[in-house]
């Protein structure tokens, strides 16, 4: 019996009914291509494989490739990827017609550096629905004036429209994790990339603003706006990070690009 490594940050779900929720979700078509990232045992695998045209899994544990080419054998649509998703170039090795689709019950321990490999490959994708543990995931779509509402927050909300769509439990999971899980939707903004100066400025002074999220606007930005930026960006500067919206860090962002 298949026992879950720790330092995969592995909780297999395998809960049907959590299961059939997820699917009535995504609602998924046969003229799409999806994208799974870690199928583990394939529980949902099998449920995505007879209502899509392609599935594309990638799955880092060699220990759990037999299972799934058992079920490869069965059909002809599904393409297995022996790699760690952080790795992985889709370009080169799925050369996409058209968008996928992505899906994913991530490990925890790396929800933000998918969630990083998600932005700079946005373009290629539809949408992406992944499961996160809640209090992570609650950070995606936390609103300002929130604990929860910071950097990660902002560049997710900048990037792309966040959708909660529900909490499952731990014992819907084996092992079962400490803490609650969220099920989110991210559909990508059209025209944003990571890339662009507007992006990068865009990380660049939310790190400056949340590395001292208790000080004012004034005093975190002393370096890089004075109090005619201030007043031009009609931003109070005794403000602090969480009170901005992501409009408004849009704005101090091209206002820095242009000076």
């Amino acid at each position: 019996m298949y026992k879950a490594k720790k330092n995969l940050g592995q909780n297999f779900l395998e809960d049907q009914s959590v299961l059939q929720e997820i699917i009535d979700s995504i609602k998924p078509q046969i003229e799409n291509d999806f994208l799974e990232i870690g199928p583990g045992k394939g529980s949902l695998t099998e449920l995505i494989l007879g209502k899509v045209n392609t599935l594309n899994v990638v799955e880092l544990d060699r220990d759990l490739i037999l299972g799934l080419k058992l079920m490869a054998q069965k059909v002809h649509n599904l393409s297995i990827h022996n790699e760690n998703i952080l790795d992985f170039k889709i370009d080169e090795t799925l050369k996409p017609k058209k968008k996928l689709r992505v899906i994913g019950n991530l490990p925890y321990n790396i929800s933000s550096s998918i969630m990083l490999w998600s932005f700079r490959n946005q373009n290629k994708f539809e949408d992406m629905h992944y499961m996160f543990q809640k209090e992570f995931g609650q950070r995606l779509s936390s609103d300002t004036k929130s604990k929860s509402y910071g950097r990660l927050s902002v560049l997710t909300q900048y990037m792309t429209k966040v959708s909660s769509l529900f909490v499952v439990s731990p014992e819907s999971f084996k092992p079962a994790p400490a803490v609650e899980s969220i099920f989110i939707k991210l559909t990508p903004i059209p025209g944003r990339d990571l890339n662009s100066p507007v992006a990068k400025k865009l990380q660049e002074v939310t790190q400056i603003a949340f590395s001292k999220r208790r000080k004012m606007l004034s005093k975190s930005y002393k370096d890089i706006l004075g109090k005619e930026d201030f007043e031009y960006l009609n931003i109070e500067s005794s403000l602090r990070p969480e009170d901005l919206t992501v409009e408004e860090f849009l704005k101090i962002s091209n206002l820095l690009i242009k000076t």
